[in-house]
């Protein structure tokens, strides 16, 4: 070795990290050390950021550059640092993740546009992944910056255009913390940034065209922020691709965020702006938009979500379709709150061009302030459509919008401000005030309207009160208690109430009667507290009655006993004679002779008719009895459903005995006492049910290969939940058996003829046909095949046993039905 040459020592065609170079040490003393060379890159790049490039990263826009920035990023490890992408195109064809330490992805800035140019380019066009994820505590805190995405769409720009369905290019999920995202461009992506769990996440300079949607949170629950965000066709604004957002693209979406903000926010071609809707984890509170435009969409603010609630301090809103000279898009509303319970201040806003409302509210119980509204050129199909839409609420809180100053309505086909028919309110407000200094004066600072208490309105003149307005009253004179007259005022200015006198010489009387312009006006009686409603003074005699019940009302005027009244609290009698009604609830409308005795019971009219049974209803006919609870007889002739649940719509001599048993009509049918089953008949031979038709339908679960009896109740079988001959009898039928397996497509069905008959006692019945074990499926799929059904005579209940065998470890549900006909005789 020290006699050769160096050019004659091998050559080095690469350097290892493994390899030793010297280094000299200086101080304390001078020294010569040895390290690898992995070593001295450690020492001398310590603290420092990594780049690409040195991990592989070619940016040629073709090679797959994702393993090389994945690599790159683990060189940092847990302690984080900054990820440096120089200007060049990469492109991303695998999943990058971000998950140990706080990573900064830094690029070089990049040329405004749709397609890759100056800069920085991260180019994505293949589907099936998610590109950066940024995941868990240790990404808290990470960034990106000054970089341009550009996924790939290929589609034909003509009207069936639609972008690639690609996941979302970024995820930041269950951070616990904020990842910023700072002067990015998001050209021709379909879905851009996904943010789920982790908040204060912070959004500034974002900029690009967006297809299904542009950033969504959820689970945001710590104040996320978002400045200066620009979306427009930067990558092609073809009528098509624009208008295909216009109709399924949502700019902005919040599901449960506390306290977003938002500030110098504009977006164009979309159908919603801002969405705020929900997920399983709630909905939007405390949102807060400063400046907003919203232009070509379809909705500049879209509310679904119940209990949303925010504030805009300044928007606009123009809802025309792209590119069509003005046209507005169909459905188009600047704001749509299609929810309940929702609440939203707006300070400023313009709407334009929305095709009927402007404003629209559904659902109930929303409120919406306004502090200066202008709408421009609305109700354009010329249809009435108002300036604001409010549903009425049937049930529920009525809908309210606030106004701080009139609106400004600027429209070709002029539309009222608030929709008629609604008992929503559109209203603007004053200070309360006091008589000496009304809220709202009028000429003179003493005089004018003001507030004296909650909900109730005042009138002063001269600083003195001279009437009051609350709760429907009104008060002439001075305040409350003091006053000359009180009147209840009208619900409606047309019909109202007018109090009768009488002239000297006439029959004394006074009195009052409705008027107004309708030809039929109702007249309206109220007690007070739980006293009843009713056509006569109780006097405990034929003429009156008894007393009635608290709450009840009783319109019935003729009785033949003091005791035919509507005695029970909250019970009613429609009118009728002789009818009582004497259960909690109870309810008689009519007819003659009628009981309703026990609680929620009822009636509906006929004669000789008792509703006796908890719950039970009679519909009508005549001599019906519904003595079962929640017993049902709809109407006919000497109907009688005495089983819980029982029901027997109508025909005549019907009995429905048995637990939840059914008779659709017909006569002299029975169901014996039987759970669940059915029974119609047209007429009979000696005795009721001895020539009818009926229906069984039987259920049961296994979980393993042991013999189980199918029944009406899904109980343990007996003498009323299961096929049951009364005896000497005879059925005849169709039993049809299906079984499903859970978690699978195993399933199986059996379809067979079957006939028994029964002899005096539950032991001497027999099946002449269609008995049978271990019966295999008629029709199976998968391990179906191997189920089995025994079919034979229950001897211990006089019936027929329906019995299935499962599988061991598989959760089965049975159920079947046997239609069958019926013959039954004396002996």
């Amino acid at each position: 070795m020290p006699d050769l040459k160096i050019s004659e020592l091998p050559a080095a065609t690469a350097v290892a990290d493994a390899d030793l170079t010297p280094f000299v040490q200086t101080s304390p003393t001078a020294a010569t050390r040895r390290a690898t060379l992995s070593q001295m890159r450690r020492a001398v790049l310590a603290d420092r950021g990594v780049d690409v490039r040195d991990f592989g990263a070619l940016g040629n826009g073709t090679t797959n550059d994702a393993p090389a920035i994945q690599a790159a990023i683990n060189a940092l490890g847990t302690a984080g640092g900054v990820v440096q992408f120089g200007p060049r195109t990469y492109r991303l064809a695998t999943a990058i993740t971000i998950s140990s330490g706080a990573v900064r992805l830094q690029g070089a800035g990049f040329s405004e546009g749709g397609s890759p140019g100056q800069g920085t380019w991260l180019t994505v066009d293949q589907t099936g992944f998610t590109p950066f994820t940024f995941t868990g505590v240790g990404a808290r805190g990470s960034a990106v910056c000054d970089m341009a995405f550009r996924q790939n769409h290929t589609a034909a720009l003509n009207a069936s255009w639609a972008p690639t369905n690609y996941d979302w290019l970024f995820r930041v999920t269950d951070c616990l913390g904020g990842v910023d995202f700072d002067n990015i461009m998001l050209s021709a992506v379909n879905r851009g940034i996904f943010v789920r769990n982790s908040g204060r996440t912070d959004f500034r300079r974002i900029r690009g065209q967006v297809f299904t949607a542009g950033i969504e949170i959820d689970e945001g629950y710590d104040t996320s922020r978002m400045l200066n965000l620009h979306f427009w066709p930067f990558w092609s604004a073809d009528d098509n691709v624009v208008r295909w957002q216009q109709a399924n693209g949502d700019a902005l979406i919040f599901r449960r965020c506390d306290g977003v903000f938002v500030d110098q926010a504009f977006v164009l071609g979309y159908r919603s702006m801002f969405r705020f809707t929900s997920s399983a984890a709630g909905f939007t509170q405390k949102f807060s938009i400063g400046q907003a435009y919203a232009d070509f969409v379809r909705h500049g603010i879209w509310i679904d979500a119940a209990g949303t609630d925010g504030q805009v301090d300044a928007m606009t809103v123009q809802c025309e379709i792209f590119n069509a000279g003005g046209a507005p898009l169909p459905g188009s509303i600047g704001i749509y709150v299609n929810t309940n319970a929702s609440r939203v201040q707006i300070g400023t806003l313009r709407i334009d061009d929305a095709e009927d409302n402007p404003i629209r509210i559904e659902g109930s119980g929303n409120r919406m302030d306004v502090g200066a509204l202008r709408c421009v050129n609305f109700n354009l199909r010329n249809n009435g459509a108002a300036a604001l839409h409010i549903a009425n609420v049937a049930s529920g809180t009525p809908n309210r919008v606030n106004l701080a100053s009139p609106p400004l309505l600027e429209t070709a086909n002029p539309g009222p401000v608030f929709n008629a028919g609604s008992n929503g309110s559109v209203g603007l407000q004053a200070p309360a005030g006091e008589a000496a200094r009304p809220g709202l004066s009028l000429a003179q600072s003493d005089t004018g309207l003001f507030l004296p208490a909650a909900a109730t309105l005042g009138v002063s003149a001269g600083g003195v009160e001279l009437a009051r307005m609350a709760s429907g009253t009104a008060s002439l004179g001075a305040v409350s208690g003091a006053h000359g007259l009180e009147v209840t005022t009208p619900a409606s200015t047309v019909n109202r109430p007018e109090i009768l006198g009488g002239v000297t010489g006439t029959p004394a009387r006074t009195g009052w009667r409705a008027k107004g312009s309708d030809a039929n006006i109702s007249a309206i009686m109220q007690p007070k507290g739980t006293g009843a409603v009713l056509a006569q003074f109780p006097d405990n005699a034929v003429a009156g009655g008894n007393a009635r019940g608290a709450s009840a009302t009783d319109w019935q005027t003729t009785r033949t006993a003091a005791g035919q009244v509507a005695s029970g609290t909250q019970s009613t009698i429609g009118g009728g004679a002789n009818n009582t009604a004497s259960g909690l609830n109870s309810v008689v409308s009519g007819g003659t002779t009628n009981v309703a005795s026990s609680t929620n019971t009822a009636i509906g009219g006929g004669s000789s008719n008792t509703a006796s049974g908890n719950s039970a209803y009679v519909g009508g006919g005549n001599s019906n009895i519904a003595s079962g609870g929640f017993g049902c007889t709809g109407g006919g002739f000497t109907n009688t459903a005495s089983g819980a649940s029982a029901t027997v719509a109508g025909g005549s001599t019907n009995t429905a005995g048995g637990s939840r048993s059914w008779i659709p009509g017909g006569g002299q049918a029975t169901t014996r006492g039987i759970a669940g089953r059915g029974a119609w008949a047209g007429s009979q031979i000696a005795s009721q049910g001895d020539a009818q038709a009926g229906e069984h339908v039987l259920c049961r679960q296994t979980t393993d290969a042991t013999a189980t009896r199918l029944t009406s109740d899904n109980a343990a079988q007996g003498a009323t939940n299961q096929i049951i001959l009364p005896n000497f009898s005879s059925y005849a039928g169709t039993l049809t058996v299906v079984a499903k397996a859970t978690g699978s497509t195993a399933a199986a069905t059996w379809r067979l003829n079957v006939s028994a008959v029964r002899g005096n006692g539950a032991a001497t019945t027999t099946l002449y046909e269609g008995a049978g074990s271990a019966i295999a499926p008629t029709a199976s799929s998968g391990t179906g095949s191997a189920w089995r059904l025994d079919v034979g005579a229950d001897t211990a209940n006089g019936g027929i046993a329906v019995t299935v065998t499962g599988a061991a470890a598989t959760t089965i549900n049975h159920s079947a039905r046997f239609a069958n006909v019926e013959a039954t005789t004396a002996s």
